[in-house]
């Protein structure tokens, strides 16, 4: 019976965490191994709290709490928690979200399946509001999914759906703790370097949406984390196809125009519009996107 690690970084939310390894102690597999890393700082108010919350924990067999001695970023917790895990499979839960009791069962299913070409599974989530508004959202591409991942079309929600082989992080490495954010998407960008990944259909995860969530997006940090991503993978990029690399350039700019925009800087938004190599089809883009936005973000006000 393969065994599956799973690994939970926590930072500045001790009051979500017990629900977090709750959803991992109710899974309908068993053979599972806890690993809680507390980057909040040793001694700290936080990781007192923090402590406090596990402690009732400590004594089950395959849990580990690893504390660090300062705050370090969310890639070297990952790190820290694969290299303390013995697992064949390792998963990734941030500690304000979810598990559903079948997520491992079913992904360990489905890589199980397959031969060793496929290295990783991801799954669809669930968004759930302060208000108890629910979107769900269920992908389903699978296989090669470079491309995709450099254009910015797949939602790992901070790698809390993703389950990964053991040996295929022996051969890609670990997170890139350069990136303090987006790690997970330059993580598993590496692993579709080199294998097939699978999904999920189904939700799986529910990704908790709170008022102080660390999820926001602040439209200047946005933009100089989607640049350094690009300038990582320019190499990357390079060497597909120009209609691709076109692609590529053209969703991530009007991304950074849409987190200006929200923010009522028309300015660098157009700016950024224009950038876009194709101005008309972008500003369209992000009429129909903002509208969407706007449109749900009344339906979560309204809690319906």
């Amino acid at each position: 019976m393969k065994k599956v690690s799973i690994v939970i970084p926590t930072y500045k939310r001790p009051d979500f965490l017990e629900r977090a390894i709750d959803s991992i102690l109710n899974q309908d597999y068993k053979n599972l191994e806890i690993i809680i890393v507390d980057d909040n700082g040793w001694g700290t108010p936080e990781q007192i709290q923090t402590y406090k919350k596990i402690e009732k924990y400590e004594d089950m067999e395959n849990f580990k709490y690893i504390a660090h001695e300062k705050n370090l970023n969310g890639s070297c917790a990952r790190n820290t928690g694969i290299k303390n895990s013995s697992g064949d499979y390792i998963c990734f839960l941030d500690d304000d979200d979810q598990f559903m009791p079948n997520k491992v069962s079913e992904q360990l299913r489905l890589l199980e399946s397959q031969d060793e070409n496929w290295g990783a599974c991801y799954a669809g989530h669930t968004r759930v509001y302060p208000t108890g508004v629910r979107f769900k959202h269920i992908p389903e591409k699978r296989g090669d999914l470079y491309f995709d991942i450099l254009a910015g079309k797949i939602d790992l929600c901070a790698g809390s759906t993703l389950m990964i082989k053991r040996e295929v992080i022996n051969k890609v490495g670990h997170f890139d703790e350069s990136f303090t954010r987006h790690q997970d998407i330059e993580f598993i960008l590496r692993v579709s370097r080199y294998y097939k990944i699978d999904v999920a259909m189904d939700s799986l995860v529910n990704i908790f949406m709170h008022p102080d969530s660390n999820r926001s997006k602040n439209a200047e940090q946005f933009e100089v984390r989607k640049k350094y991503f690009l300038e990582k993978f320019n190499t990357s990029i390079q060497v597909l196809p120009e209609s691709k690399q076109r692609y590529i350039f053209f969703t991530h700019n009007i991304d950074i125009a849409k987190q200006y925009l929200k923010q009522k800087n028309l300015r660098k938004g157009l700016g950024y519009v224009k950038s876009s190599g194709k101005p008309v089809k972008g500003l369209y883009k992000i009429i129909v996107d903002m509208t969407a936005y706007c449109f749900r973000q009344m339906i979560i006000r309204i809690g319906r």
